[in-house]
């Protein structure tokens, strides 16, 4: 069920539609009366009117949808979003190779995109390298993920607790306010991001991906 502030957004879509509908019915009104009644096929003021007219309305549809398809997410910003953390930590597999908490699929020249597959109490996880990182050290969490609110204090209490083998979901989520509820976002995720901690390198597997 879509949040009540959702329909500040839903209304004024309807707003926006039904008047750009109403502005071409109403330039083609306009433009028979200009020819029957006057016997003109040209005349400046109504030229002015449908400029005008023209521009209000399309301006409305291109900001409605630039508010509701192209909103740009703050993560520094409590009022915009809420950020929630879920850590998991990760179970030890074992390949031809050795032990490995995480394996990835390797991307291509056409779809240069990795793939990492890891395990959290007998579930398996699979996340594309566009929305998650895999780190080996704590000090490359601020340059692979900048802009990412990772808590360096957060990740050395998950690093005792776990023993360097976990993956953290972060959760953005847009609250209530008037211009989410413009952009019909209220409620709705705005981010994912995982962060996927091992030991070392040697626990990354790029050799033998299990599908169980």
């Amino acid at each position: 069920m879509t949040s009540a502030w959702n329909w500040i957004g839903i209304i004024a879509w309807i707003i926006v539609l039904a008047l750009v509908v109403w502005v071409f019915h109403h330039i083609r009104v306009r433009r028979i009366k200009m020819i029957v009644e006057r016997k003109h096929t040209f005349e400046w003021g109504n030229l002015i009117i449908t400029t005008v007219e023209l521009i209000v309305s399309l301006g409305l549809l291109v900001g409605m949808g630039y508010v509701t398809f192209n909103h740009q997410v703050d993560l520094s910003d409590a009022k915009d979003v809420k950020v929630t953390y879920q850590v998991e930590p990760l179970v030890l597999r074992v390949g031809t190779n050795g032990s490995y908490y995480v394996a990835v699929d390797r991307g291509t020249t056409q779809k240069p995109v990795h793939i990492y597959n890891y395990w959290v109490n007998g579930a398996k996880y699979t996340v594309s390298s566009n929305k998650a990182t895999v780190v080996t050290n704590l000090s490359q969490v601020n340059v692979a993920d900048a802009g990412i609110p990772w808590s360096q204090k957060q990740l050395l209490k998950q690093d005792r607790e776990h023993e360097k083998a976990y993956a953290v979901k972060l959760t953005a989520t847009y609250r209530p306010s008037f211009w989410n509820g413009l952009g019909v976002h209220v409620g709705h995720q705005a981010m994912t991001r995982w962060l996927i901690r091992v030991p070392a390198q040697s626990f990354i597997n790029t050799t033998d991906v299990q599908s169980n």
